[in-house]
């Protein structure tokens, strides 16, 4: 096992099982993310302008306040309002301050970050296909639960 990775990372050995697991973790995220953000700077978006876009989009009409966007990122990022006045810059989400608690802003997604959204699918979905063309369903209910079980214990960590 780990032929790959030592190979990637030019090592020899691992000094335990845990090293190896959490460096092929790591490695493939940081795989993972490069890999995507070549399909989404196809279509004009970063990774994280993507992720807010996808936020808002599953928001509906509504919107979500910044500080809700900020809690449900993937890459949580204390840059977040930065991120969103490009997003708003480009006529991709838009703002309204609310007008029970002026301190709230709710962003919502434009029909054309929608558009924008909608055409970076195609190439995500085949992205995602072929990602995960050598594991089935079993495989992918496995690694899915594993990475269950790391962010709890990461979670509770948060919490200390």
């Amino acid at each position: 096992m780990g032929e790959i990775l030592k190979s990637r990372l030019r090592m020899s050995k691992f000094e335990s099982p845990a090293q190896e697991a959490l460096l092929a973790l790591m490695v493939t995220a940081s795989e993972l993310r490069t890999n995507m953000d070549r399909v989404l700077s196809e279509a004009g978006l970063t990774g994280e302008q993507y992720n807010i876009l996808r936020i808002l989009r599953g928001a509906g009409a509504e919107g979500h306040p910044s500080g809700e966007i900020s809690c449900r990122m993937i890459d949580r990022s204390p840059d977040v309002t930065r991120r969103i006045d490009a997003l708003e810059a480009q006529g991709l989400v838009e703002r309204e301050r609310s007008t029970k608690d002026r301190r709230v802003v709710r962003v919502r997604i434009t029909e054309k970050g929608l558009t924008s959204i909608e055409a970076v699918m195609p190439s995500l979905h085949e992205f995602e296909s072929q990602v995960t063309s050598k594991l089935n369903d079993g495989d992918l209910a496995t690694l899915a639960g594993l990475c269950e079980k790391i962010i709890a214990v990461d979670g509770q960590q948060s919490q200390l």
